[in-house]
């Protein structure tokens, strides 16, 4: 072999050892063992997918958080509603005793009266400036304290959230759901009038009867609740299932890109041995060339 390709081979072999600690330079300052899609093709691929199902798994995470806030709200809400028509039931049980005084039965239809405005107000409840009641329309209050009324047309559309692959979920409660049961009774500012009245005409028979509707009422709002309540264990298993998976994502992606820290250090200081070794050798073969070519 001549001179010439004596050096060119050298360099060739030190180009490449220099590339070979480069890498293994990289790896350990990084502490990722995939650099470029060249270095393993097929792991590339297999991390691209699960960093994809990463992100769609976040982004249905930040829906179910929002739907079990705005589920959460809708609960408080209904369980204040539902205190306010036990309120009344007890204040229609109460006005119920012919002992009591005409004057007495009349507080208690003003304090009927003064449920229903606080059934609007319950019924107004708003989460970040969203009405929770008002179907679709979020930016419109659902009862008119004025009128202490449902306002007509009752916004009837549901608020749905995908919160994974194919799955929605309706997250609302609409006015009219609240304010009415199924069937025939009439709505709670209905109810409480009727009973209001019935408290001042000492009208036993209209007593009992708003004491029948408002625990329909009662049953109504509770029935609401336990559909609110299955929804929000139902959002709760799924983010659990979300943790699981991104914890299992997480050490399949480690597995894949992450490098053996303990055997990159014995590999880079391998290479650098080697590089090192290939300097020294290299000195000591083009060195003869040198003085020959001085002679």
């Amino acid at each position: 072999m001549s001179s010439d390709q004596t050096v060119r081979a050298f360099l060739a072999n030190l180009q490449a050892n220099h590339r070979g600690l480069a890498d293994a330079q990289r790896q350990v300052s990084t502490g990722k063992r995939i650099l470029t899609p060249s270095d393993d093709p097929v792991g590339v691929a297999v991390a691209l997918g699960l960093r994809r199902d990463q992100a769609a798994n976040e982004a249905w995470g930040r829906n179910i958080d929002d739907s079990l806030t705005w589920l959460n709200t809708t609960d408080s809400a209904l369980g204040q509603s539902l205190d306010v028509v036990q309120r009344a039931r007890e204040l229609a049980v109460q006005g119920g005793n012919g002992t009591l005084s005409q004057s007495a039965r009349e507080l208690i239809a003003s304090e009927v009266q003064s449920l229903k405005a606080q059934f609007v107000e319950i019924g107004n409840s708003t989460l970040a400036g969203r009405f929770v009641f008002g179907g679709a329309a979020t930016d419109r209050q659902p009862f008119d304290p004025a009128t202490q009324t449902a306002v007509a047309p009752v916004n009837t559309s549901p608020i749905t959230r995908e919160v994974a692959q194919g799955s929605l979920v309706s997250v609302n409660i609409t006015a009219d759901r609240l304010q009415k049961p199924p069937g025939a009774t009439p709505d709670v500012f209905t109810v409480m009038d009727d009973l209001s009245a019935a408290l001042g005409a000492n009208d036993s028979a209209g007593i009992a009867e708003a004491l029948s509707r408002l625990d329909a009422h009662m049953g109504n709002i509770s029935a609401l609740r336990g559909e609110t309540a299955a929804k929000v264990n139902r959002l709760e298993l799924t983010a659990s299932r979300f943790e699981a998976q991104a914890i299992a994502t997480g050490s399949q992606l480690a597995e894949i890109e992450a490098v053996d820290l303990a055997e990159a250090i014995t590999d880079l200081t391998m290479r650098e041995a080697v590089y090192q070794a290939a300097l020294a050798t290299g000195a000591r073969i083009m060195q003869p060339s040198l003085v020959d070519f001085l002679r």
